[in-house]
Formats: structure tokens, sequence, C-alpha cells
């Protein structure tokens, strides 16, 4: 397997999905909240992640659109919270990891997401609170999963970024 240490931790190989429950571990996380959309479900991409956990306890948000809404993050949120997850799990394009990295946010930090717009000055706000992240990308080129930003559609309709080094 090859490993590239940049930002993240990066490994990729085929059938890399099987290190989950040892990324998991290594991260801190005992119960993930997969964050995906429908079209992964649908084509059966999800199913050998699930698979990959090996019984963890886990619960999913499949309803990521397109391009990530606060709306999205805040049902993914109150998935995550109601689930007591400690942990994400993105399966997906850019929009399904840009979605997680919101619900890092949202679910760690108190206020509306916009409070943590770079924009708004609000990326010094995010803090080592976040939730730990594993993304699995089902797309090449998004490059979401190396950045240590997101892009979401907030409740105003602006498209802002959110940065963090946590």
């Amino acid at each position: 397997m090859a490993l590239i240490q940049y930002l993240t931790q990066i490994e990729f190989d085929y059938g890399a999905v099987q290190q989950l429950p040892a990324q998991c571990q290594r991260v801190g996380i005992t119960r993930p909240l997969i964050v995906t959309d429908a079209g992964v479900r649908a084509a059966g991409v999800l199913q050998p992640v699930i698979d990959a956990l090996q019984g963890l306890p886990h619960a999913v948000f499949d309803g990521t659109p397109p391009n990530p809404t606060e709306a999205a993050v805040r049902a993914a949120t109150e998935i995550y919270q109601r689930e007591r997850c400690d942990g994400l799990i993105a399966v997906g394009g850019g929009s399904a990891i840009d979605c997680a990295k919101g619900v890092a946010i949202a679910a760690t930090h108190p206020g509306p997401l916009k409070t943590y717009a770079t924009i708004e000055g609000g990326s010094p706000k995010i803090t080592e609170a976040a939730a730990p992240l594993i993304a699995v990308p089902t797309t090449a080129g998004t490059g979401s999963e190396v950045a240590r930003g997101a892009i979401v559609i907030v409740d105003d309709g602006r498209k802002l970024g959110f940065h963090s080094w946590a």
C-alpha cells in the first residue's frame, strides 16, 4: 500500500477501504457517521465501506446534494448527535467530503455554520474540537480529500469557504 504524508495521511491502493477499522482506531472514531449521497448508495459503493467496518456501530446520512448546503450539514449533524457519533467517514466526491467537513465543525462548535466561514473571520474559531474525519473518495480530481477547507452554500445563499488546520 502506498502512503503519502501531506497535510493529512493518504493511503491508496486497490482495497484500501479495508484499512477503515485501523484508521478509525488511529483517529479515535468508535461510532462514525458515514456521509455520502444517494447516487453513491444506489451505485453499490456504500455497502463495501459498511462491510469494511466489520460491525463497528455507525449511522449513515445519504442526503448530500450536488453542492453541499448548510441545510444538509444541519440534517447530518442531527443524525450525528442523535446517534452519539464521534467521528465521520465521507464516502463520495467533493460534495460528500465537504458536507462531512461541515458536520465536523457544526457538531462540535456552537452557533450557525457561517460563523466559521473564512470570509466571516471564522477560521481561527475552528478548534481542535472538530470531529475527526476520514475521506473515502470515489472520484479522481476533487482534491477535497487532501485539502484543509470545504465549500458549503450557507442558508443566505452564499457559497462560502471554511478553512482550518484543525
